[in-house]
């Protein structure tokens, strides 16, 4: 029997549609991929032994390459421990192709090992999905279709918006070539080339623009999570300029010019009738925090646009009030309302944002004090690297800290996964993205997000330009903070999971260096150095009591409540 079909050519079409990275888990029914890939000369390979750590090491690496990332992995479970990672990227729109060994159909529910149900296993969260066939009869037929499901995954992953696809591959024995036996040169292959003409404003968006904007007095824009960009952020900066407020996360990497403490502001319920706009225009994705969607969802009489180039077939309405989905590049819509007459009044409502802004900025500054999590962070903050630096913060806690204190320095870009918004992967995402990486990756995350992707460690891909700021308050410190969880019985056993785990066995079997910190002399004195260069990782867990953090923030957020 013949060494099954088809792998070396799936591969070479990846290849020259520019697939050049691909991440590689251990097991035998997948090895005849594995083989096609790992041979390849154009494609660099990871091998990670954890299927889910190895789905967000992945996720990292394409983040950083903006091009599909190959994703393999043996039959069976290890399919569904990608899963989470798989999630991720469809809702972040990162461009992945994931290629599932599996047992040929027949076998299918007839206790064979290693053997589950694999089509659709992703379900919606893969852009596509298809079966590959690697049988050695090769009628005319099955040569183009298999060409055909090469050139669609590509494309499928590559186009916005972009997002992962699975290939699910029934693999026959053999699985190995014969002892010293070169793989066969691939055939060859039709490349299918695409060409998207760019979305561009036409006549009849300009005028329902242009009406709209010269109607409207209250003009708000809001910007969800966005990857840095210096020609949105000169724009929505030029806008500010003329008036229009600009509300920002801190995962929307506008730092520098929007006003990223609504949040605080909106804490105020004596400031929503006064900020209400009467158009509100929304870029980039999610919001972390909740209260910017309520206040936004409490006037059902504004006007609501999304800007969006890249809608989903099922449109996204956080606010619960969209009108208008206009699908055109972003740029192309701020470089028309740059040009646009702005009404005098808008002045006005520019003024009332800009006055909470500054009225926020003053009680920032009354901060608590103490050894609590809000203090470390503020203590944290002037010692970050103001250039050649990115951030990749964990869920939960760690990213609604951004929002809450001016932590993130002018021009640092911040990654998180929020497509889904869990606590798995950090790590290894930020261990994928670190890869060929000159900046210094600095991740911050919880003990809970950090031990639940600790497998994140079980690889040799570790580099020295990677700091982890762990914060551990012995749990899920978060549900502390949330009415109704924080006086459950239940709490400290089923809904913080209190733990009592440290990181330094963790470091020490990762060979990386250690750092434990439990008061503000030991926090000031390892900050000196942690950033400047190393031989080595490095990582500080800094240790917190939950119930002291909780009462910190609680009278921290008094100061905004009015």
């Amino acid at each position: 029997m013949a060494f099954p079909s088809g792998l070396v050519e799936l591969i070479e079409t990846f290849s020259q549609h520019g697939v050049n990275q691909a991440v590689i888990c251990p097991g035998s029914r997948n090895a005849p991929i594995m083989l096609a890939i790992s041979r390849h000369a154009a494609i660099q390979s990871f091998s990670i032994s954890d299927e889910r750590s190895a789905g967000f090491f992945a996720l990292g690496l394409a983040l950083k390459s903006h091009k599909p990332v190959i994703l393999c992995c043996t039959s069976g479970s290890a399919a569904l421990n990608m899963a989470p990672a798989i999630a991720e990227a469809y809702f972040q729109e990162v461009p992945l192709i994931i290629l599932t060994a599996d047992r040929p159909q027949e076998w299918i529910g007839q206790w064979d090992g290693q053997t589950i149900y694999q089509e659709r296993i992703f379900g919606a969260h893969a852009k596509q999905y298809f079966s590959y066939s690697t049988r050695s009869h090769e009628s005319s037929d099955e040569l183009w279709h298999r060409n055909r499901i090469a050139n669609d995954a590509f494309w499928s992953a590559f186009s916005a918006p972009q997002g992962p696809v699975h290939i699910n591959i029934p693999v026959q024995e053999p699985f190995y070539p014969e002892k010293g036996a070169a793989l066969a040169q691939a055939k060859p292959i039709r490349k299918i080339q695409r060409w998207s003409a760019k979305k561009s404003l036409n006549i009849n968006i300009k005028i329902f623009i242009q009406r709209n904007v010269s109607a409207s007095n209250k003009i708000l824009i809001t910007v969800g999570q966005m990857a840095l960009n210096k020609q949105i952020q000169d724009l929505l900066e030029e806008l500010m300029k003329k008036g229009i407020p600009v509300l920002a996360d801190s995962i929307a990497n506008l730092s520098e010019v929007a006003l990223d403490s609504h949040d605080l502001i909106l804490a105020n319920s004596q400031n929503w009738e006064i900020l209400q706009p009467d158009l509100h225009i929304h870029l980039g994705k999610s919001f972390v925090t909740k209260r910017i969607k309520q206040f936004l969802r409490a006037n059902s009489e504004k006007q609501e646009w999304q800007i969006n180039p890249h809608a989903q077939a099922l449109v996204a309405d956080p606010f619960k009030g969209l009108q208008h989905l206009i699908e055109v590049d972003e740029i192309d819509f701020l470089k028309e309302l740059v040009q646009l007459n702005i009404p005098n009044q808008q002045q006005s409502y520019f003024q009332a944002w800009k006055n909470a802004d500054e009225m926020v900025s003053t009680q920032q500054v009354q901060s608590t004090s103490g050894w609590n999590e809000l203090h470390i962070f503020q203590q944290i903050a002037p010692f970050l690297p103001k250039s050649k630096a990115e951030i990749h913060v964990a869920n939960s806690l760690s990213v609604r800290y951004l929002n809450w204190i001016k932590f993130v320095p002018k021009g640092i870009e911040v990654f998180a996964n929020r497509g889904t918004s869990g606590i798995d992967g950090c790590l290894s995402t930020a261990l994928g993205a670190a890869q060929s990486n000159s900046n210094l990756v600095i991740s911050i995350i919880g003990d809970v997000a950090f031990h639940y992707d600790k497998n994140a460690f079980w690889n040799s891909y570790l580099p020295n330009n990677w700091r982890i700021i762990l914060m551990n308050n012995r749990g899920g410190g978060i549900f502390r903070n949330l009415d109704g969880a924080k006086d459950l019985p239940e709490l400290e056993e089923f809904m913080e999971t209190q733990q009592v785990f440290l990181a330094e066995n963790v470091a020490k079997d990762a060979g990386i260096n250690y750092i434990s910190v439990k008061n503000e002399n030991e926090l000031v004195h390892a900050l000196k150095n942690f950033f400047q260069e190393s031989e080595r990782a490095q990582l500080m867990e800094i240790e917190t009591n939950s119930s002291i953090n909780a009462a910190a923030l609680a009278q921290y957020m008094a100061l905004f409540k009015g």
